[in-house]
């Protein structure tokens, strides 16, 4: 792999078609139906739900194969970028500490915090939900979760923008800029790490929990809880800010349909469902076959191949899903992949269902008829799909 050019989603044709249309879904969609495989500067592109499926669950696909070096950090995020028999060995550790038991302790600050800002927009008579809802809550809940102190809310929401979305037309000056904004992080993550194991008795969060387990027997040393740490930072806070923007940007674009689910609150949760389906914030995801993996009629996948498996296209896939341009309330089957899939599934599913679940449904018990200004409505749909400026009135 080490003689094959890195494939870049960031700057590949696909991205920059999409990157600032409001509905990207159309070209996803044909993508599927038309298309189903193509390559694109130099990568294998899978559109299809049942092809994206089978890469997926096979056992000789890798999730990052063996590189590291994302978001700005030298180390190979975990459990993201792990595979194998340690990635099995991380989940074990890992996954009790983001059950929907667990998570679910954290329902109500969650709900204090949305009530709180919400109140505010409502009593200022609108604002931007992006700036004031979308990026400070998950950033919020992120910090909650880590054990760090709130007052660093400012420093994380500069940095995570440097990692997540940064400035450059090359991958060179991307990279550049990205290892800018990772540096800090790192800089506060060791300190962090530092303070935090002087007083480790005073915290029950997950980096203390992590930081009392074992892996493989041993202690967990500290470059690996910046390892988990980085990917919890892109996981929890960038993934939910595009989710939430993106449903609270539909809910003013379709205004009868919001009003629908302030009538019926019960259909939240397959609301909800259905807009991560639909709206697909991560649209896709990098595969590292390591054999020939044969999808049927003449499609094979080669080892060694790069595989952008795209999400967002296996979600509006007419050969999978019925009437997938539709947003359906009612729908039957729920399954979709803006969580991916197999064992790279994310490991913060739950807690970010949650979050989604009390910030729409706050959103719609207090701005019920908030109203969206269209005309300055934009998206960013390169790496992380996310409406960047929602500004409303109420």
């Amino acid at each position: 792999m080490d003689t094959v050019t890195r494939f870049d989603p960031r700057i590949s044709g696909l991205s920059q078609q999409v990157k600032d249309l409001h509905d990207p879904q159309l070209v996803y969609m044909a993508k599927a139906r038309d298309v189903r495989a193509e390559y694109i500067d130099g990568a294998l592109h899978l559109y299809r739900h049942e092809d994206i499926l089978a890469v997926n669950k096979h056992p000789d696909v890798l999730g990052n194969g063996g590189r590291g070096g994302s978001f700005g950090h030298d180390g190979r995020l975990i459990p993201l970028e792990i595979d194998g028999p340690d990635h099995r060995k991380w989940r074990r550790v890992l996954d009790p500490m983001f059950s929907p038991k667990r998570v679910g302790l954290m329902e109500e600050q969650i709900r204090e915090l949305a009530r709180g800002i919400l109140e505010g927009v409502r009593a200022d008579g609108g604002g931007d939900l992006n700036d004031l809802l979308c990026t400070p809550l998950p950033c919020q809940t992120f910090l909650s979760l880590v054990g760090a102190p709130l007052e660093d809310l400012e420093f994380f929401l500069e940095f995570k923008e440097g990692i997540i979305h940064p400035k450059g037309e090359t991958t060179e000056e991307i990279d550049a800029n990205m290892a800018v904004a990772g540096g800090k992080l790192l800089e506060y993550f060791d300190t962090f790490l530092k303070e935090k194991r002087t007083r480790l008795d005073e915290y029950d969060d997950v980096i203390a929990n992590l930081m009392r387990a074992e892996f493989d027997g041993e202690p967990i040393n500290e470059f690996d809880l910046i390892n988990v740490l980085f990917l919890l930072l892109f996981a929890g806070l960038d993934t939910v800010t595009a989710s939430l923007s993106c449903i609270l940007a539909w809910f003013g674009k379709n205004p009868d349909r919001r009003a629908e689910l302030v009538t019926e609150p019960d259909l939240l949760r397959v609301a909800i469902e259905e807009l991560v389906r639909f709206e697909s914030p991560v649209p896709s995801g990098m595969r590292y076959p390591q054999t020939d993996i044969d999808l049927g009629d003449g499609l094979i996948v080669p080892a060694d191949t790069q595989v952008n498996a795209f999400w967002a296209a296996a979600n509006v896939d007419p050969t999978y899903h019925a009437d997938p341009l539709r947003v359906d309330f009612h729908r039957e089957k729920l399954s979709h992949m803006a969580f991916a899939s197999g064992i790279h599934r994310c490991i913060g599913s739950h807690l970010a269902r949650l979050e989604l679940k009390v910030a729409v449904g706050e959103t719609l018990r207090i701005l019920p008829e908030y109203d969206l200004d269209l005309s300055a409505l934009t998206y960013d749909n390169v790496a992380v799909r996310t409406a960047t400026s929602i500004p409303v009135s109420v």
